[in-house]
């Protein structure tokens, strides 16, 4: 991962942070099984929403009201919420956010269905994105080690 993970130190709504957690964690599941049965616009699907989840769990726990379902706008709002979001979690928000709807949707596409247009190589990298995202948030919302948490020197 690149760039710097700024840790929230405002008073975090942990309960709220947590439930959204357990359903990002469940959407995960999801898209892993949709994957394994090769219902590969599934799998991407419930991988976007697996991370979006995850980033407005993070957004309530710091009291930023997360609104739309825009990976990308998400990511700025986390920004702007003082979290700084690094290069590559920001390109994996950008490339789930593009499975949003033509995932799901036949009339996203010229002909066919909307599985007809997704393989392994893209829930594979959905999955994969979706990992990234939520392993960002749950290390975001871990707190520093303080100097004095440490054990005496020997």
């Amino acid at each position: 991962m690149t760039g710097t993970v700024m840790v929230v130190e405002a008073p975090l709504d942990r309960t709220e942070f947590e439930r959204w957690r357990r359903e990002a964690s469940g959407a995960l599941r999801h898209a892993e099984l949709a994957e394994g049965a090769e219902l590969h616009n599934w799998a991407c699907f419930s991988a976007e929403q697996a991370a979006q989840l995850a980033v407005k769990g993070i957004l309530h726990a710091v009291g930023a009201g997360p609104w739309g379902h825009d990976l990308q706008q998400l990511g700025r709002q986390l920004d702007d919420a003082g979290v700084d979001v690094p290069v590559d979690v920001a390109d994996a928000m950008r490339r789930l956010t593009a499975h949003y709807i033509p995932a799901r949707y036949a009339d996203a596409h010229p002909s066919g269905t909307a599985g007809d247009h997704y393989g392994p190589q893209e829930s594979g990298r959905a999955l994969a994105d979706a990992r990234a995202i939520l392993d960002f948030v749950d290390g975001a919302l871990e707190p520093p080690p303080h100097q004095g948490d440490r054990p005496p020197a020997a």
